[in-house]
């Protein structure tokens, strides 16, 4: 079957649009993971603004100095999630499964590949990395793992990756444009954001990277920018316990009464996506983007929805 998110993605002036769901837990009982695929299947038909693909994060235990403030809950296997989706509503959406590189060797994600496209039926890819560099993992860097799958497999997978606005080096080689450029040569097609609470971080990396791809006579690959709502206080310090920056005058504007933080972070967030849009406009960058919009937490899946709405709206506008 003919891959509709190849060309979407490829195709610098139309728009392409993401929702990240995370999977039901492992173990759940099948009416309940058919009701989970169920909301998951209205969202998608409900929604008044288009939704290109589900982006189904693999969800792992991460060690941080900082103690998680959700506590972990092991997920079902997000390609059998997809499959489950795919046979109870058909292909109404795109999916997109992300796949974490470095925790076991080639060998295994060879394994893993094969079963994702032979067993599930996946192509769509988006290849994640270790929490740190500073760790050695036996298993292979996104890089790495990209350039395999296309040496082995050709055409077959359609593979995507993570930026983090805020992985900023002075050592050339190791600063996030390049990093982009280097992977992009390299099998990845487009990239997904980290959640974002403030615009400068990726207004620069976007001019930087949009720079650096016309100096070497490169077209940019797609970024998505990823936004995500928060409606408590604890929604907030795990945004930032994934990593996520959030100003402090953000903070206060979000937590600055105990009703309404859901409606302010959805005002937020179209705030900082204006900017962007802007400042994109403004300095002529021809990086094309779209939206990938995450509900990080349970309680926030029917605001996630909203957060696409009036997003895609301000998106497609441009």
């Amino acid at each position: 079957m003919k891959n509709v998110l190849v060309e979407k993605i490829r195709s610098p002036d139309t728009p392409v649009i993401f929702y990240e769901l995370i999977p039901p837990a492992k173990g759940a009982d099948e009416s309940v993971t058919h009701a989970y695929a169920e909301c998951a299947a209205e969202l998608v038909a409900d929604c008044s603004t288009s939704i290109d693909a589900i982006n189904l994060p693999e969800i792992r235990t991460e060690r941080r100095e900082a103690e998680r403030t959700h506590p972990y809950e092991p997920k079902t296997d997000q390609r059998e999630f997809a499959r489950q989706f795919k046979a109870t509503f058909g292909n109404t959406v795109e999916l997109v499964v992300n796949r974490c590189t470095v925790y076991e060797e080639w060998e295994v994600q060879q394994t893993w590949l094969e079963e994702t496209n032979e067993t599930f039926g996946i192509q769509n890819i988006i290849l994640v990395g270790g929490e740190s560099s500073k760790v050695r993992y036996p298993g292979p860097s996104v890089t790495e793992m990209a350039c395999s799958i296309h040496y082995v497999y050709g055409k077959t997978f359609f593979c995507g990756g993570i930026t983090i606005p805020t992985r900023r080096h002075r050592n050339p080689s190791k600063d996030e444009a390049h990093r982009l450029l280097h992977k992009g040569r390299h099998g990845l097609e487009y990239f997904t954001s980290q959640v974002l609470y403030e615009p400068q971080g990726i207004q620069q990396l976007l001019l930087d990277y949009d720079r650096l791809c016309k100096a070497q006579g490169e077209p940019a690959k797609r970024i998505l920018l990823s936004f995500a709502p928060v409606s408590s206080r604890k929604d907030l310090s795990f945004l930032r316990w994934l990593g996520v920056y959030v100003p402090k005058d953000v903070e206060s504007t979000l937590l600055k009464a105990n009703i309404g933080i859901g409606w302010r972070s959805l005002k937020t967030a179209c705030q900082i996506l204006n900017h962007i849009l802007a400042f994109v406009e403004e300095h002529q960058i021809d990086v094309p983007l779209g939206l990938n919009v995450e509900h990080i937490t349970r309680q926030n899946f029917e605001l996630s929805k909203q957060f696409i709405e009036e997003l895609g709206v301000h998106y497609q506008q441009t």
